[in-house]
């Protein structure tokens, strides 16, 4: 029983149940709630399709069948957008704000700055 460092606790899934308590203090969704929540979508749409047929396509159940796919869509989708600008924002290489010379020695002005009212 030896003690683990921080970066074996960060690189090491403790568990499904593990992840989705540490996702509280964390930012950002970890695979634990991504897995919790894929197979809550997926008892919804198996509970769903059995009451469609159930009974006979009805029209609110149909308008709910409808509302959890765009739900689920729109959440899958938000969560690959959040992922692709992580992942952007990490390989981005930081710009200085610093000014620009030109050929005529001149500086010119930042397009970072602000102006002023």
């Amino acid at each position: 029983m030896g003690v683990k460092s921080p970066q074996d606790a960060s690189t090491k899934s403790s568990g499904i149940l593990g992840d989705i308590v540490s996702s509280i203090f964390e930012p950002g969704v970890n695979r634990g709630v991504l897995v919790v929540m894929n197979s809550a979508f997926a008892g919804l749409f198996l509970i769903l399709a059995y009451l469609l047929f159930a009974t006979n396509f009805n029209l609110h159940v149909c308008a709910l069948t409808l509302i959890a796919v765009c739900l689920f869509a729109s959440i899958q989708w938000f969560i690959q957008e959040a992922t692709a600008y992580k992942n952007k924002a990490a390989t981005a290489t930081p710009s200085g704000d610093q000014s620009q010379s030109t050929a005529s020695g001149k500086p010119t002005a930042s397009k970072n700055k602000k102006k002023k009212l």
